[in-house]
């Protein structure tokens, strides 16, 4: 007999569910019943959280004998939001990590792993539901040659690996490949056992180089420092993308922005002169953003309607967005990146159908780009 979360149609079946997790609690609940927290979508009901997926499995038991496993449905938007949407319940979206977390702010560990998961014990986490990578840096780990500091704008991270050489596998390939990866970097600052992390915000991988550091063991091994830049988006800082000299200079060809652009948006790579790491981020970055809104051509790549207005220099006024990520800074792939109004974009980031928006914009550079 198929069984379906379609099939789930008593509200009742859900307050059932709901009260047994009241009781017993949700580790016991989601342990009892096989699922994982829900940290994408959650449930909303007289003031308190539920994780949605564990609900649903279980309000199917209640109404028809046996829950549902959690291998047998997914837990999305076009499942069991949709469902609990029907029977009168709100599930909400958990907002990307940079845009709940404040930059300055303290938070804990163990809150961070319950709201987005992680590897608590690790200096680096890859969380599975969200499209993020957290660096935990502090002090304490200056004695196994973790030197992490700031030069000259660039915030040097040591990579993760205590005994032998370090090598790009997990967390550390995790960095270098994150902007291939659609993933945004964020960085907090260990403030000591007890103290908690202090958020720095969302940062990009510009470049990477091998040293010589001691290991735990003391032994001189082969490390990995990432050369980190600050980024910014109009979701988080409201700062409005800026016209550089290097745009009112007389263009080249779309074929030559283009080349640029490609060129640019390509992995980090090791650099031989940390002085010039900024430099060579900031040109990077640039070049994408000439090519994108060469592309497109004084109209707006989201919505298609032209530019609002033009700038000093005569040329249309479009904004980069960089749709797999929330920066809106540093090089990315051009089929990643739309040049888009500045309505579009605070609609993107903002607004409530901002997602829908930001997968039309993906669709239409699926089929513009290729053609240049």
């Amino acid at each position: 007999m198929s069984r379906s979360l379609s099939d789930l149609t008593s509200r009742s079946a859900v307050l059932a569910a709901i009260s047994e997790f009241d009781v017993i609690g949700r580790e016991s609940f989601l342990k009892t019943y096989g699922f994982k927290p829900s940290r994408s979508y959650t449930l909303h009901y007289e003031g308190r959280q539920y994780d949605s997926k564990a609900i649903a499995g279980v309000a199917y038991g209640v109404q028809h004998g046996s829950p549902l496993k959690a291998t047998e449905f997914s837990g999305g938007e076009k499942t069991v939001v949709r469902h609990f949407a029907q029977l009168g319940f709100s599930v909400t979206k958990t907002p990307h990590p940079a845009l709940a977390l404040v930059r300055g702010s303290i938070y804990f560990r163990k809150d961070l792993l319950a709201a987005y998961g992680g590897q608590l014990q690790a200096g680096i986490w890859t969380p599975k539901s969200f499209p993020v990578v957290f660096l935990f840096s502090g002090d304490s780990g200056k004695a196994y040659g973790y030197d992490d500091k700031w030069l000259g704008g660039v915030f040097i991270y040591t990579g993760e690996g205590q005994i032998g050489p370090m090598t790009f596998t997990g967390g550390n390939k995790a960095i270098r490949d994150h902007r291939a990866d659609g993933k945004d970097l964020l960085l907090f600052k260990d403030l000591g056992k007890g103290k908690g992390v202090r958020y720095e915000g969302v940062f990009d991988c510009a470049s990477w180089q091998f040293v010589s550091r001691p290991d735990k063991a003391a032994k001189i091994r082969q490390a990995i420092l990432f050369d980190l830049i600050p980024v910014f988006s109009d979701a988080q800082s409201g700062v409005l993308y800026q016209c550089t000299e290097s745009e009112t200079s007389i263009s080249p060809s779309i074929t030559d922005l283009k080349a640029a652009a490609y060129i640019a948006a390509l992995s980090p790579r090791a650099q031989a002169q940390p002085a010039e790491v900024k430099r060579t981020w900031y040109e990077r970055s640039e070049a994408v953003k000439r090519y994108v809104i060469a592309r497109a051509n004084g109209k707006c790549e989201a919505c298609n309607e032209p530019a609002p207005f033009k700038k000093k220099d005569g040329t249309p006024y479009l904004e980069p967005h960089h749709t797999q990520r929330i920066a809106d800074e540093g090089p990315d792939h051009p089929a990643w990146v739309g040049a888009i109004c500045p309505n579009c974009h605070r609609r993107i980031h903002s607004g409530e159908d901002g997602d829908a928006w930001n997968s039309k914009l993906q669709d239409r550079l699926r089929v513009v780009e290729p053609h240049f």
